[in-house]
């Protein structure tokens, strides 16, 4: 099957759209033929010896768009965009009968000039599926896109009573710098000389280099960058400080109890509905909160082992991190 996808990433838009659809090209290559199409700035992130990477032109895409797909000749499209243009979509079904499939996407007017649309982010924390007009609508955390090793994760994740590590991760590209809050609050946490923190920071932040210097100053805490292995990281941690976007449900995947700090206003709904499930602690916008407010939360959730414990078990049968097969079944059936 010849695919193409459709997918963007960056410093102002995050890495949530080029994460998830290399995930879900890594799932299926083996029975397709992929080729990208992204922006600039997530280019390098999606290189593989598996799949060809071609970078959009900045103006005049749908035309580029439509050119493509007319020399690709695909079986299957998939957009992960933000704000998917309705134009685009009329203008490639004049040229191709090839199934269209998108990614987040809630605005009935471009849901029916698709085929398939799997939100596993928007709608609600229990799963559905709908029909609207032609399309399908798959939605909820049961098709929220996952790296496979969290589903194993989640099987051997066991909540410890004391709480010693302490993992902080805030998006792949951190747009608000909060990181530099996280950290100016741990200085505050009484006992933070006796944990450890483990500060993740992605490949789209360009401000990696002045958290490593700030670093130097706390000798409790190290930095990752751009990791592989998520899951591993999250499966060390006895909490978590987190932003509200792919990263949360990887830290409810695996059972780990957290406080949500949200980048921007849509991830404040996510944060939002785990929180009223007793799944997760949430802030609010980042931005909006002070470093002291964090540092209490933090204290508090490190020192309450029945409030960490009541997090994860709350948590535990929201995300089941198979979400990447259903997802690959999906496309194989179109």
């Amino acid at each position: 099957m010849r695919v193409l996808i459709f997918a963007d990433g960056g410093r102002d838009i995050g890495m949530g759209h080029a994460v998830r659809m290399k995930l879900l090209a890594g799932a299926i290559k083996n029975n397709c033929s992929i080729t990208f199409y992204t922006n600039k700035e997530a280019s390098s992130y999606l290189s593989s010896d598996q799949w060809e990477v071609i970078i959009k032109p900045d103006k005049g895409q749908k035309e580029f768009i439509v050119r493509e797909i007319n020399r690709q000749a695909p079986d299957l499209l998939i957009f992960d965009l933000l704000d998917m243009p309705c134009d685009w979509l009329e203008e490639i079904k004049k040229h191709s009968s090839a199934r269209i499939v998108l990614f987040e996407e809630k605005r009935e007017h471009v849901i029916h000039l698709c085929d398939a649309v799997i939100n596993g982010i928007y709608g609600g924390l229990k799963s559905r599926t709908v029909q609207m007009g032609g399309a399908v609508v798959y939605e909820g955390p049961e098709y929220i896109i996952l790296h496979p090793g969290f589903e194993k994760a989640k099987q051997l994740y066991q909540l410890r009573k004391e709480c010693r590590t302490i993992l902080v991760s805030l998006g792949g590209s951190d747009p608000k710098k909060l990181v530099f809050k996280v950290m100016e609050a741990c200085r505050r946490i009484p006992d933070i000389q006796r944990k450890r923190v483990i500060i993740v920071m992605g490949g789209a932040a360009p401000h990696a280099d002045d958290v490593r210097a700030h670093l130097t100053q706390m000798p409790y805490a190290e930095m990752v960058r751009q990791t592989n292995d998520m899951a591993a990281l999250l499966s060390r941690a006895d909490m978590a400080v987190v932003s509200g976007g792919i990263t949360l449900y990887e830290t409810i995947c695996t059972g780990v109890p957290c406080i949500v700090l949200s980048q921007v206003e849509h991830q404040t709904e996510t944060a939002e509905k785990f929180a009223a499930r007793g799944a997760a602690v949430h802030l609010g916008l980042g931005e909006c909160i002070s470093a002291d407010v964090l540092a209490r939360h933090m204290s508090d959730m490190a020192a309450d082992y029945p409030m960490r414990s009541g997090l994860h078990q709350n948590g535990k049968p929201l995300v089941d991190g198979r979400g990447i097969k259903r997802a690959a079944a999906i496309l194989y059936d179109l």
